[in-house]
């Protein structure tokens, strides 16, 4: 596990001093060890998290027979299996890391190289001979990457904020893509709040040309593309989850695993028990003991299965006093106020002395979790998959409806606060991949609220402690079956998390097997109301208000937390989120050409100076 960063045809020695400014703002990414590299035009950087191979595996990584080199951020379940078979080729390994393993897989095959890949990973791999960089990303997109042009090139980071110190890329906000974020709380890959920042799309790679600068991007996974598998789910789902459990502990540091007694954490905790002798599992308590706090399934399941468990309590008053040290980890704004609870099993992890923390998230997203999404599913039914959109499934999503609701009378008049019509009567979303109504609904959610909503929330907060995520129910192969299975028969009239309960019914307690499903909820209006009290003026003469995304009645009335709080999250909570991190990115951010940030909000990404809109369909 690593930050890696990268400056592509930077002259006089500024890629160099990019790529250690950008190191500089990463270090709990990589508290271990740094190394950076520079040749033609191409500075490479990498800050090391030692989790495999601890004593000889730091970056960046160079093949002696051809000259390659390679930063990588995230791990590769399989090194195991490909080292023995890249020994028998004749290939010779100088480390005990598991990342090596790509540089000679790319010798013998290339691009093919990523599809032999079962892990999480992000890879920059500049290729001398062919005069070529490689970046690419993991199929699922747990591991994050930025990319930004530059007046010279490119450049790239694990984060953003690392990208805003390296002295190449302006700060401007993406209005586009902040309406996005007023509507779902997240904004969906592959664009950011910064216009001219994108992130590299899940499952696919860009191949840049060194000598014109021009680039190709390719896809070499889609969660769509996977044959109908007949056999019985429960048998074929149990086999997945048995061999992702056997390689997803792999690791030279302590693992933990956070639990709260429910089916997918629970499944997650009883693979790594059986896998990882001595695990310790870590989960999160409210203050006064609410009727949604959970502690009493977790001790339960714990006992079950043999594990060391132990609780951290937040109170409202921690979460407020603890929001800046949030907002910062988050790096890009995620409103979601389970947040707060991540943040704090992440800290515990890491205080517990370990370094990778295993977490269930997938299970409602791959089995049918969300009761608005069985409502979307009958709604839709009469539609060309093809054709089905993100505006059209999250129509359905109560949330997003409130926002839109909201939003008019919050904003200045003259401010585009509505999202783009979406009626799926476009073109599809590319070559047929023989999709049914319930893979593409599950392709969404993977897309959009999966992707930067809990994947990108745990990744940064985890990451903010030195901590790794492992997401075992996002293991490609195990998606691959899911989809499978669900293209030769559709299990989306069937009970919530029909299929995974009866795939992991003989691996974790039968209480908990039969325990019906409940979201995991937070004490939402305690913790707003603490939030709001500390916080709040922030918002009343913020940047929203004074780049007239919000009108003077609006702001006020945002920064009084009166915006529909319930069990989802407030348009105030997003606001107070974003002012935050813009008021922390602008202090950390250093302008192209030197000097300190400027200041307003004409300069720095007003309705006047932002044309990038990034609310087009998606399919």
């Amino acid at each position: 596990m690593c930050g890696i960063c990268g400056a592509v045809g930077e002259r006089r020695g500024k890629g160099g001093d990019a790529v250690a400014a950008m190191l500089d703002a990463m270090t709990h990414r990589g508290p271990d060890s740094r190394g950076a590299a520079v040749a033609d035009g191409v500075a490479l950087g990498a800050c090391r998290l030692a989790v495999i191979g601890p004593e000889a595996a730091s970056q960046p990584l160079r093949s002696a027979c051809t000259d390659l080199t390679l930063v990588v951020n995230g791990e590769i379940y399989n090194h195991v299996e490909l080292r023995r078979e890249l020994e028998a080729r004749g290939h010779r390994f100088t480390t005990g890391g598991d990342c090596e393993v790509i540089l000679h897989l790319y010798e013998d095959e290339g691009l093919d190289a990523l599809k032999r890949l079962r892990g999480m990973f992000a890879l920059a791999l500049l290729d001398p001979a062919e005069r070529r960089l490689l970046l690419a990303r993991d199929r699922m997109g747990e591991k994050p990457l930025y990319l930004a042009e530059t007046p010279d090139g490119w450049c790239f980071a694990s984060e953003m904020t690392a990208l805003l110190r390296s002295g190449l890329v302006p700060l401007e906000i993406d209005h586009g893509s902040l309406r996005e974020y007023l509507h779902y709380q997240y904004v969906p890959e592959p664009a950011t709040l910064l216009a001219g920042v994108r992130q590299l799309p899940a499952g696919s790679w860009l191949d840049l040309d060194l000598d014109t600068g021009k680039s190709r991007t390719g896809v070499y996974w889609d969660l769509e593309a996977a044959p109908a598998l007949p056999g019985d789910p429960a048998a074929v789902l149990e086999a997945g989850l048995r061999d992702i459990g056997r390689i997803v502990v792999r690791s030279d540091a302590p693992i933990a695993v956070a639990l709260s007694g429910g089916l997918d954490s629970t499944i997650v905790a009883s693979l790594a028990a059986a896998n990882a002798p001595g695990v310790t599992a870590v989960g999160v308590g409210y203050a006064g003991r609410p009727a949604i706090d959970e502690r009493r399934h977790a001790t339960r399941a714990a006992a079950a299965l043999g594990v060391r468990l132990t609780h951290v309590e937040l109170s409202p008053a921690d979460v407020a006093e603890d929001f800046d040290a949030l907002v910062q980890a988050l790096d890009h704004p995620v409103a979601d106020l389970a947040g707060p609870a991540y943040h704090a099993v992440a800290k515990a992890a890491h205080d517990e002395g370990c370094r990778v923390l295993l977490l269930g998230h997938g299970g409602d997203e791959l089995f049918w979790g969300y009761r608005w999404v069985h409502t979307a599913r009958a709604a839709l039914a009469g539609h060309d998959p093809a054709r089905v959109t993100r505006g059209l499934l999250y129509r359905h999503m109560e949330v997003v409806r409130d926002s839109a609701r909201l939003l008019p009378g919050l904003c200045s008049p003259d401010w585009p606060h509505r999202l783009p019509d979406d009626d799926g009567s476009g073109p599809g979303s590319g070559p047929d991949t023989g999709t049914t109504l319930p893979v593409r609904l599950t392709r969404l959610l993977a897309d959009t609220y999966l992707r930067s909503n809990g994947v990108a929330q745990t990744e940064r907060l985890c990451m903010a402690h030195s901590v790794e995520t492992r997401l075992p129910l996002l293991d490609h192969r195990f998606v691959d079956l899911v989809t499978g299975l669900r293209k030769h028969a559709r299990d989306d009239a069937l009970p919530a998390k029909d299929r995974l309960r009866a795939a992991a019914a003989p691996l974790i307690p039968g209480f908990v097997a039969g325990k019906p499903k409940t979201p995991f909820y937070t004490p939402t209006r305690d913790w707003h109301a603490a939030l709001f009290a500390a916080h709040g003026d922030r918002v009343a003469d913020g940047w929203l208000r004074s780049a007239g995304v919000l009108s003077p009645a609006g702001a006020v009335r945002a920064a009084r937390g009166r915006t529909g709080v319930g069990s989802g999250t407030s348009l105030s909570y997003k606001a107070l989120m974003f002012e935050t991190w813009y008021a922390a990115l602008r202090a950390a951010h250093r302008p192209p050409g030197g000097g300190a940030p400027r200041g307003g909000p004409a300069e720095n990404g007003s309705p006047k100076n932002a044309t990038t809109d990034h609310g087009q369909k998606t399919g």
